[in-house]
């Protein structure tokens, strides 16, 4: 390949916004910090957490193994999707690729949340999916960080109670 032909192609992908893109990588992060402080809070010294350069994935997984009761709650499998086509948009300009994990995100979500509220007036099909996806597994992982914290708040006072605080 050419460099102009590489500079073209370049010039292609980024000559107008990918609403789809912009939407699940910011939502991407939004949900990665989510689970972030959930597994900060979860463990006896979460400043560590950050150093140990977990990946999307690991975190994913480490967050449903400390879940009380919803270890194999289908929105888990949500964000796993949303993970999936996030790392299609970034690691790959395939189109294959990325319709593929489209579909496959738009199968999840229809297992949870009635498909019509992927009908967002003015925006692109994809773009909807992925908006919808993000917020619905937003408010999940909520949810889910404060029952991490509640945990927290637990083992905080077991640890005053037995400890008189020195942790």
């Amino acid at each position: 390949m050419k460099l102009d032909d590489i500079q073209k192609k370049f010039h292609e992908e980024v000559r107008y916004v990918d609403d789809t893109a912009q939407i699940l990588l910011k939502g991407h992060l939004v949900a990665e910090d989510l689970m972030n402080q959930a597994l900060e809070a979860f463990v006896l010294h979460g400043e560590y957490v950050e150093d140990s350069r977990l990946q999307f994935n690991q975190k994913l997984e480490l967050c449903k193994a400390i879940s009380v009761s919803d270890n194999k709650n289908n929105m888990w499998n949500l964000i796993k999707k949303i993970n999936v086509l996030r790392n299609a948009l970034s690691h790959s300009l395939n189109p294959d690729r990325r319709r593929k994990a489209v579909k496959s995100l738009a199968s999840i979500y229809d297992q949870e949340f009635d498909p019509k509220t992927r009908d967002i007036e003015g925006m692109s099909e994809e773009a909807a999916l992925c908006l919808v996806a993000i917020t619905g597994s937003l408010g999940y992982l909520h949810s889910f960080l404060s029952e991490a914290k509640r945990f927290e708040n637990i083992v905080k006072n077991m640890n005053n109670l037995m400890n008189k605080g020195a942790l």
